[in-house]
């Protein structure tokens, strides 16, 4: 049986089969990703549990609070737009 010699390119194509993903994998590592999630197989990482509480808002409350949220709001902006119309009067009037 003839010996075939394996071409440069068979060669490298060959390489990055295994190079890629290793190194895909190693960077993910490095930047604190786990792309396989070996750390929870290994048991070097255990899953945070979450309690999940689920809150129902009283409808007619919110909207009482959200109105005075917005009146409150509303009051500052007419403060603060009162104090920029002064202090651009004193701006002129120091020109």
């Amino acid at each position: 049986m003839p010996k075939r010699k394996m071409t440069p390119f068979a060669r490298f194509l060959i390489v990055m089969i295994f190079v890629v993903p290793l190194a895909y994998f190693g960077a993910s590592w490095y930047n604190g990703e786990d792309p396989l999630n070996v750390r929870q197989y290994l048991g070097l990482d255990t899953p945070q549990k979450s309690e999940e509480v689920s809150v129902k808002a009283d409808e007619k409350e919110s909207e009482k609070n959200l109105q005075l949220r917005i009146e409150e709001l509303e009051k500052k902006l007419q403060e603060c737009e009162k104090e920029l119309d002064e202090l651009k009067a004193q701006a002129k009037n120091q020109e």
